[in-house]
């Protein structure tokens, strides 16, 4: 019997998990905490939208949040945006290896069964280094300017 219910990863008007989302894979253990490869739904003008999106939480405590970045980690891109449902990607699974690779089980449109490479370094690097969503355009676009700024910063030294 459940007791209790705890939600790690609420819903947020106006982001990629507005309309719902929903669990994917099993969470992957890093040395900075768990994380947690999931699917968020937008609303849109063209209908719902399903992205994957990542985030992380504590490895003493599960249900405390510690790294939400803003956006999404994989969306419907081309020919994944056409099939029986479009404009769909969501995860049910993924494999960490012990040499550090990840591969991140995925579907498009409920048609076609994609995988995505990446390392533990780089999720971690993703999850922990990207801001979380401000939740307004202005702020988003401070975001942005300040992203492009470092960057030219670090490829001009």
């Amino acid at each position: 019997m459940i007791d209790e219910e705890i939600i790690t990863s609420k819903r947020k008007y106006h982001t990629i998990t507005e309309a719902k989302n929903g669990a994917g894979a099993v969470p992957i253990k890093t040395d900075k905490g768990w994380i947690h490869i999931a699917h968020g739904v937008r609303n849109t003008a063209a209908g719902l939208r399903y992205v994957v999106y990542a985030f992380a939480t504590s490895l003493e405590d599960p249900t405390k949040v510690i790294a939400e970045p803003g956006g999404f980690l994989i969306a419907p891109l081309g020919g994944e945006r056409v099939g029986d449902v479009s404009n769909v990607v969501f995860t049910n699974g993924a494999i960490a290896r012990d040499n550090g690779d990840v591969y991140i089980y995925y579907a498009s449109s409920d048609t076609r069964l994609h995988v995505a490479t990446t390392t533990i370094d780089k999720l971690k690097d993703y999850v922990f280094n990207t801001p979380s969503d401000p939740l307004r355009s202005v702020k988003c676009v401070e975001q942005r300017c300040d992203f492009i700024k470092k960057n030219l910063e670090f490829m001009n030294k």
